[in-house]
């Protein structure tokens, strides 16, 4: 009788052990869903920040760190003149508004719904210069662009 209350007295121990262990194991996958959820969060407000003051003060700080604004400016340059000849492999165009995907034949994009074929017509060429940001809503204005293409005010 002994040998079966201790059997008895080891199984019960033994299944509260595995049952800590599948508590902590669920607290522990709790914990590394949370952080990374946190570190999702971090990174993309410091991206916010970072772009926000790139835009509100893109002269000083390129005068701060110019090969870094060099840099920067030369890799989005690079990534719209790549996403516009994706889109135009794809038979599609690209938003001047909003930066969406758009059929080739649509004047409105779906997206934002701005008149695409207005918006390009108001942007004029022009040679590569310094960003220009609008004064009502800090976002950079596009080269030649005589309207902000975030808010829609005119570009002094």
């Amino acid at each position: 009788m002994d040998f079966f209350n201790k059997a008895k007295e080891s199984l019960t121990n033994a299944g509260k052990d595995i049952t800590q262990k599948a508590s902590d194991a669920g607290g522990l996958a709790k914990v590394t869903v949370h952080l990374s959820q946190l570190d999702k969060s971090y990174n993309e407000q410091l991206k916010k920040l970072a772009e926000t003051l790139y835009l509100q003060h893109y002269a000083e700080i390129k005068s701060m760190c110019p090969e870094l604004i060099h840099n920067l400016d030369q890799n989005r340059k690079d990534y719209e003149t790549s996403k516009k000849e994706q889109a135009t492999l794809k038979g599609m165009r690209i938003c001047p508004n909003c930066g969406a995907e758009q059929a080739k034949l649509n004047v409105r994009c779906t997206a934002c719904g701005a008149n695409m074929d207005e918006i390009e017509k108001m942007i004029l060429p022009q040679a590569a210069s310094a960003p220009v940001f609008c004064k009502n809503c800090g976002q950079q204005i596009a080269d030649g662009a005589r309207f902000c293409m975030s808010c829609g005010k005119p570009v002094d």
